[in-house]
């Protein structure tokens, strides 16, 4: 019986001392959960740049004023006496700012006509852009109004250019919002990608309003068109054999230089040099700039055809908007690698182009 009893006892202290190596063995492998970015949303134009959620709200910007015009008039209530606090708060109107004149026209507070902004997402040459509405409380009848843009806009022009896009404009642009007036309701959950590293989503809301946007980027073997977010980096450009057009975009005045090229026919290249004088309707490379987003409307520094692995000279293009095209017919194999770094003052002396300000 005694025996018995040992090696009872001996099983619970074995057991009791055995219980926080068994504890710290989970503590070894901790939960694999990868950490989950969170960003506010806060300007009119946000520049993202990075996976996560991306969360926007927005309260009736009337009933927000109204509510601190209350909560001043109650701290002079507590200055002035109870009475004084009771003739002042008798005068608020709803949808009227306290003030002389209280009860005219001109005191009623005007909401501001809605503003369009927009969250702007660039990722890696090599990526694009995956876009999900895991939320989005955005009322049609209220005017409220968001749109996905596959690519970047800017004051009514578009990157990648209209007509050196694959898709048409109808359908790079896609807009939504919740009609609660439906029956049955839909869910609002959707879902984007666009076809480059550069993508939209715009939003109008006049009101009160939220929405909640995940990011993510994906690598592709074969990108053409390229936000460029770095200030000094080289990028390769190839048409793969199509008949298309790439551009690399800067959104400043940069240098450009030439580090290899192969571009056009047999008789082109066999030459072995760079052509800088390559006109339409021949395979080229179109370097210049504009003040706006869309490249047919840049102005032309040079247009580059020809072979050579000779690093080329450098050349400055001082616009608002920095753009190298690659124009393919689809007959020849064209690559191109260049180097791009923003340009400064010291540039001057190298400038081929200087768009008007």
């Amino acid at each position: 019986m005694k025996l018995v009893v040992y090696l009872y006892l001996s099983m619970i202290v074995l057991g009791v001392q055995a219980w926080p190596s068994v504890k710290r063995s989970f503590e070894i492998f901790p939960n694999p959960a990868v950490p989950h970015n969170v960003h506010t949303v806060s300007d009119c134009m946000h520049v993202a740049s990075e996976a996560g959620d991306y969360i926007f709200k927005k309260l009736n910007p009337l009933s927000s004023a109204l509510n601190r015009e209350a909560a001043l008039l109650e701290l002079e209530a507590a200055g002035a006496g109870a009475g004084a606090g009771a003739e002042a708060r008798a005068g608020v109107l709803p949808g009227v700012v306290p003030g002389e004149g209280a009860g005219t026209g001109a005191d009623v507070q005007e909401v501001p006509s809605p503003e369009v902004c927009g969250l702007y997402v660039i990722g890696e040459p090599d990526t694009i852009v995956e876009i999900t509405m895991k939320h989005y409380d955005v009322n049609c009848e209220t005017g409220a109004l968001m749109a996905f843009v596959d690519g970047w806009e800017l004051n009514g022009e578009y990157f990648p250019g209209i007509k050196d896009h694959h898709r048409p404009l109808e359908e790079r642009v896609y807009e939504f919002c919740n009609n609660y007036r439906q029956w049955p309701r839909v869910s609002n959950k959707k879902f984007f990608r666009s076809s480059q590293n550069a993508a939209l989503l715009q939003y109008r809301i006049p009101a009160r309003g939220s929405f909640v946007a995940n990011v993510k980027f994906h690598k592709i073997t074969q990108p053409c068109n390229v936000l460029v977010q770095d200030v000094a980096a080289m990028y390769k450009m190839t048409n793969f054999g199509q008949a298309r057009n790439c551009t690399i975009s800067a959104l400043f005045p940069a240098v450009v230089s030439l580090a290899s090229l192969r571009i056009g026919g047999k008789s082109v290249r066999a030459q072995q040099k760079v052509n800088y004088d390559c006109q339409m309707p021949s395979d080229r490379l179109e370097i210049g700039g504009s003040a706006g987003l869309d490249a047919l409307g840049m102005e032309q520094a040079s247009a580059v055809c020809g072979a050579s692995s000779e690093p080329g000279p450098e050349q400055a293009i001082f616009c608002g908007v920095t753009t190298v095209r690659l124009v393919s017919s689809g007959r020849y194999q064209n690559q191109a690698a260049l180097v791009l770094r923003k340009a400064d003052v010291q540039d001057l002396d190298i400038a081929t182009l200087m768009c008007a300000l």
